[in-house]
């Protein structure tokens, strides 16, 4: 029987290798991102709220009221579900 010749073989499966870990790592990278600038966005609006700490009136609850109420304006500007809406329509 006759064997083979299979050196240099193996620098082919490392090769193979580096490359599943390259695409991988470049996926988990750019869910990062997207996870960060979705971040970014909730913060920016939640931290632009005016609510006091403790409501002892009822003009300080109007107050933390429409605060609240702007924050959920400004969140519900800054969120685009196009593409979201776009992968549901696909699937039905």
């Amino acid at each position: 029987m006759k064997r083979l010749n299979q050196s240099g073989s193996h620098v082919l499966g490392f090769a193979l290798l580096v490359l599943a870990l390259g695409v991988v790592g470049f996926a988990g990278y750019k869910v990062q991102q997207a996870h960060n600038n979705s971040d970014t966005a909730v913060q920016t609006a939640t931290t632009t709220a005016k609510v006091p700490a403790t409501i002892a009136n009822t003009a300080e609850l109007q107050q933390a009221g429409q605060a609240l109420d702007d924050s959920s304006a400004q969140l519900n500007s800054s969120l685009d579900d196009s593409s979201l809406n776009t992968d549901l329509n696909s699937m039905l």
